[in-house]
């Protein structure tokens, strides 16, 4: 399977405090899974929010398609040992359905970062 595209993305932690009180950035970004998994989170909220961030950005960089997708249309899941992966929902998963993507996301104290690789299934 060859690799078609890398995105990677890195965010302060600090700087997504401050959104996850705004319903109105939760729902223009977020799925109702997602805040609910973000919500049941303790003192990792904020981390956990901005980790779910970077794997929709990292997503979004690796096919090229920037600002062009709506980041509610890329829901990051989780399996039954809780490893990360993506469903794409609408037009975001009609367009691109024929990819494997592969997720990892992780956290410091202070940063979170995400990859995601494609390849053509």
């Amino acid at each position: 399977m060859p690799v078609v595209g890398v995105g990677l993305d890195l965010l302060d932690i600090s700087r997504m405090e401050d959104k996850i009180g705004s319903s109105i950035f939760m729902d223009k970004v977020f799925t109702k899974a997602e805040q609910a998994y973000i919500s049941g989170r303790g003192k990792f909220t904020a981390a956990s929010a901005a980790g779910i961030f970077c794997a929709k950005e990292a997503f979004v960089k690796a096919v090229g398609e920037g600002l062009s997708i709506p980041l509610r249309e890329i829901e990051v899941c989780r399996d039954e040992r809780g490893k990360p992966f993506l469903t794409l929902h609408g037009s975001t998963g009609d367009q691109f359905s024929e990819l494997e993507i592969n997720l990892s996301i992780t956290h410091t104290d202070t940063t979170a970062a995400a990859v995601v690789v494609l390849s053509k299934a």
